[in-house]
């Protein structure tokens, strides 16, 4: 009996020793941190060198998500995945966008396809979940929710999510740390087998996500997931906010960008892109999934409102978690630090799912923008999983 349960034991301990290890260089190496709760990797190398090892560090993972992707679109769409994927690449144009502004991520995609043994069309859709969402039947999407805070004499400035995203890729939590061959290097939080969801860098630039369904989006123009790596791929808020504004959006989106003095929220549509406050001078700024200032919607939302017999703006009151941040920050508040972020992001202020900490909450990410960064995560629901910290040094 004693020597079947060293034998077992031996055979974890090499599973243990092979995450960190396996395909790995002094500079690469996998882990498993947070009680095994979420899987840490660091990459260098070329593009496709890095996806290369993503793709053999975290195969099973990949399979296992790619294969829950490929049953939600069969559900979703009542169409066989495969066809449904080479139908809505064929009949989309978001490589011109990307091929301009990101091209080495399409050769990181390349490399995670070959690492994981994924055909490369399932890979390069798994990147397009947004694009996905405003093309398919996913008019009303999930629940991130977002605050930032300018940097004042108590602290550095600071940006804060709850991801949000299907239930199908909980439990497999990853963060990447990606160093690029400029001397930026990014922690990334991320889904096995893609390119980033949210993320900062070691140069005080970070982003948050929070998808607008209601705003104008096009079946061409850069990917959201691209345009979080164009992002970290900048050295400064300013290089940022140009690269939103330069790019041609494929998604409604609200980008809460972060630097080392402060922090915006930018709505971005197809056709339009404003910055929102919650008053003039407010020293940070919030957003989940409603827009706030910007009323570019998509004639395919307006549309669906018409059908239910809904008027606009009964439908932009719908958000409760709005609420759960006017009541913690408003024109009183001149300072908040990392507790009370931790405090908010853990918010459940009432029965129902729209809270800012629910079921679908995959990780919950702050990001302190100093001059040595931090990137502090708890991955899952924040009032019931703890924060752990990473460092870029």
């Amino acid at each position: 009996m004693k020597i079947i349960k060293y034998i077992v034991g031996f055979k974890v301990l090499i599973v243990l020793l092979c995450i960190t290890s396996c395909n790995s260089t002094n500079t690469d190496k996998a882990q498993l941190l947070a009680n095994g709760d979420l899987r840490y990797i660091e990459l260098e190398g070329s593009a496709y060198e890095r996806g290369l090892k993503h793709g053999k560090f975290l195969k099973p993972e990949i399979k296992a998500v790619t294969d829950s992707l490929l049953n939600d679109i069969e559900k979703t769409t009542n169409i066989n995945p495969r066809d449904f994927i080479s139908k809505f690449l064929s009949e989309t144009d978001f490589l011109s966008e990307i091929k301009k502004w990101t091209p080495e991520l399409l050769e990181e995609i390349k490399g995670i396809s070959d690492g994981s043994g994924i055909d490369y069309e399932i890979i390069f859709m798994h990147q397009l979940g947004d694009e996905f969402f405003f093309n398919t039947e996913y008019i009303m999407a999930h629940k991130c929710s977002s605050i930032g805070i300018n940097k004042t004499s108590n602290h550095s400035s600071i940006a804060a999510q709850n991801m949000d995203i299907p239930k199908y890729f909980h439990g497999y939590q990853t963060v990447m740390k990606i160093k690029n061959k400029n001397g930026i290097e990014s922690m990334i939080l991320t889904i096995p087998g893609h390119i980033g969801i949210t993320g900062m860098n070691n140069k005080q630039v970070s982003v948050n996500c929070n998808i607008l369904m209601q705003l104008d989006y096009q079946r061409k123009g850069l990917p959201v997931s691209f345009i979080v790596r164009g992002l970290l791929n900048m050295s400064s808020t300013d290089q940022a906010i140009n690269f939103l504004h330069q790019i041609n959006h494929a998604s409604g989106q609200n980008y809460l960008i972060g630097g080392k003095d402060k922090v915006m929220s930018l709505e971005c549509s197809a056709t339009k892109i404003e910055e929102f406050k919650p008053f003039e001078n407010s020293i940070f700024t919030y957003h989940t999934n409603h827009p706030m200032i910007n009323n570019s919607f998509s004639k395919r939302y307006l549309e669906i409102l018409k059908e239910h017999d809904l008027k606009l703006e009964e439908v932009l009151t719908f958000c409760q978690r709005i609420p759960s941040f006017e009541k913690r920050f408003n024109e009183e508040t001149n300072d908040f630090d990392i507790a009370e972020i931790k405090e908010v992001l853990s918010s459940v202020d009432h029965a129902g799912d729209d809270v800012i900490s629910n079921s679908l909450t995959y990780a919950s990410v702050i990001y302190v923008l100093s001059e040595n960064p931090k990137f502090i995560i708890a991955p899952g629901k924040p009032h019931e999983k703890e924060y752990i910290e990473l460092k870029f040094k």
